[in-house]
């Protein structure tokens, strides 16, 4: 990824003072920012937490202390139930008569009454024996002439009915308000009723029954419960609120459809989501014994007040620490920016083309070792530029000499010969078909004044001059062409293998007197590219094979004069041609690469090429090649 790309245009075309700033500045805020945030949710987080592990404490402790108003209550029925069977079974021993059914009212009553002295928990007892008669504590009898129905009515209803039913077990009643057996139509009161019978013969005695004030159970929010901002509530099944500190709630639905939905579906958990218009922590615990659950509700906000606080402290010093970070920034300008400022001025300079400046070096540090290192890259620049003007020059004139060995007349005028000749017996398709090759030859040869192209190219070009090469040498010889198919777009220079391909045909083939073979092929050898050139000619002397390759005593008069083709295989005529290809190829890509000689003589000769695996730029992948003329 180059460096360019990872700033903005804005960062990047900047000056550097403004850049120490930009960069600077958000070295120092971005952590403070990032810690800020950072610990403001931690906070959070652990604040949540804390404060729901203490409500669920809480609420562990609230549900105990319920639980154990509503075991006394059951406590109270019990021993209730031992008393009055004592009362009823000794009164029944003596007469009756008025003054025994008063003193059987006062002993029941007494009972009753004493009962809510030892369980106070218990608003209120009542008891009604078989006869219709009602007893009950003494507030409940002042207001029996006035609120409670009649014996045979109070006796048909659903509750007492119920109480009937069972064999003696307690049974406990919803929390209601009801206008019979309570102190008041307008306090929801939960319900226990027992049914009492003689523990000597089963016989029924009565119905008992006894009432505790929800006041009793949300007393317990206010001695337990959480801070001032929560609220605790207790919802049964169906989510209508049965113990609340807001009476207006009580025995009605949960006002918000969406928490109601979350308290139906949960029956201990926790959430933070806008309920009631705000958002609220509420967490949920179950209370078994009766299908209910109790809901703690802490405002988000109360419990996020004291991390706000610390937002705004690490806001405050984030600003102290960005002017001094402008002040940093301002010291780092004067330091450091002032003599980049002046190396840039020079690098100017330079890039409008003066590379014989030199940069004064007036200090030991960094930025002096910087400067001299400036001008130790121009004198270097210079010397390299001097060394890339000689090697182009010498490229460019193997590529000449080699271009003008090809292009030579005699070869054209051959050429044209054979297409004359073919014309002349009517081979119209032969015609055409050496004309076309002929065509191609060239276009390849040219390549638009390119140097290097597609090893694909180079083979397109080498089958068009084997095409013309077989129609006229078809008894001579005849060829195969098989290369890799992930090779075809690796880079190779131009001309890289025809010469090759025309000296093993002159000079290997043409004069071994009987039929030839030749053979081209192209793959993969580690991280090279190898090419090979292989004919069954005559071969090569090996005193001749030595010096093929060796630079020639006189290069510059060699490239004046008609450059002849050669083969490998040949033992006569100039080795200018092998020596162009490999040095052009040393040149082009460095001396690890070039030609390989192997022949031997009466069998022939192999030429390998080792080139480096480059792709090139405007050719992608292509297919296996592999083409064959046996003529």
């Amino acid at each position: 990824m180059q460096i360019k790309g990872f700033y903005p245009n804005w960062l990047r075309n900047q000056v550097i003072r403004n850049k120490i700033i930009a960069i600077y500045i958000p070295l120092i805020i971005v952590p403070l920012l990032v810690l800020g945030f950072a610990s403001n949710s931690i906070y959070t987080n652990a604040i949540v937490d804390k404060t729901i592990s203490n409500v669920s404490d809480n609420s562990s402790l609230i549900i105990t202390r319920m639980n154990g108003i509503l075991t006394n209550a059951e406590s109270c029925a019990n021993i209730l139930t031992i008393n009055l069977n004592r009362v009823i079974q000794d009164h029944n021993k003596g007469e009756i008569g008025p003054e025994r059914s008063l003193q059987l009212s006062t002993l029941i009553t007494n009972q009753l009454s004493f009962a809510l002295l030892v369980f106070p928990d218990v608003e209120s007892a009542a008891f009604i024996d078989t006869y219709g008669t009602i007893y009950g504590t003494s507030a409940a009898i002042e207001n029996a002439g006035e609120l409670q129905p009649q014996p045979d009515t109070l006796l048909q209803t659903a509750m007492l009915k119920r109480i009937g039913e069972t064999t003696g077990q307690n049974i406990w009643f919803p929390m209601d308000k009801r206008d019979f057996l309570t102190l008041g139509a307008d306090e929801p009161v939960l319900t226990v009723g027992k049914k009492i019978n003689n523990i000597y013969t089963g016989q029924e005695l009565g119905l008992l029954v006894l009432n505790v004030k929800e006041q009793s159970l949300s007393a317990i929010y206010n001695n337990i419960g959480t801070d001032l901002s929560g609220s605790y509530m207790l919802t049964d099944q169906a989510g209508t609120i049965v113990s609340s500190t807001d009476k207006e709630q009580l025995l009605k639905p949960v006002g918000d459809e969406a928490l109601r939905q979350w308290i139906n579906e949960t029956n201990s958990g926790s959430t933070i989501d806008r309920f009631q218009g705000d958002k609220l922590l509420v967490i949920s615990s179950e209370m078994p014994k009766f299908g209910w659950k109790l809901i703690s509700m802490e405002p988000f906000n109360a419990l996020t007040a004291d991390n706000r606080k610390i937002t705004a402290l690490i806001m405050t010093i984030g600003f102290f620490c960005f002017l001094f970070a402008l002040m940093g920034a301002g010291i780092l300008n004067r330091l450091i920016a002032r003599p980049i400022v002046l190396l840039t001025k020079y690098m100017k300079l330079v890039k409008e083309g003066n590379l014989t400046i030199q940069l004064p070096v007036k200090s030991n540090d960094e930025l002096g070792l910087l400067a001299s290192g400036f001008n130790t890259m121009l004198t270097r620049i210079n010397q390299l530029l001097d060394n890339v003007r000689f090697e182009q020059k010498k490229k460019r004139e193997y590529e000449l000499a080699l271009i003008q060995s090809q292009i030579k007349p005699h070869f054209l005028y051959n050429t044209l010969d054979v297409i004359y000749t073919l014309s002349e017996i009517g081979r119209v398709k032969d015609v055409q078909r050496t004309t076309k090759s002929l065509a191609d030859y060239y276009r390849i040869v040219l390549s638009q004044g390119r140097e290097a192209i597609p090893l694909q190219d180079e083979l397109q070009g080498l089958r068009d001059y084997l095409a013309i090469q077989r129609i006229r040498y078809a008894d001579v010889f005849d060829y195969q062409i098989d290369v890799q198919p992930e090779v075809l777009s690796c880079t190779v220079l131009k001309l890289t293998l025809q010469p090759l391909v025309e000296n093993a045909i002159y000079h290997g083939l043409k004069t071994k007197g009987e039929f030839g073979h030749l053979v081209v092929t192209g793959r993969i050898e580690g991280q090279n590219l190898l090419l090979t050139v292989q004919d069954d000619g005559v071969g090569i002397p090996p005193e001749r094979l030595e010096t093929l390759l060796q630079p020639s005593e006189n290069t510059a008069a060699a490239k004046t004069l008609p450059v002849a083709p050669l083969s490998a295989a040949g033992n006569t005529g100039s080795s200018f041609g092998l020596r162009s290809v490999d040095s052009r190829i040393k040149l082009y890509f460095g001396e690890g690469y070039g030609l390989t000689l192997v022949s031997r003589l009466g069998v022939g000769t192999e030429i390998q090429v080792r080139l480096p695996m480059e792709q090139h730029e405007e050719t992608g992948g292509g297919r296996h090649v592999e083409f064959t003329d046996r003529g």
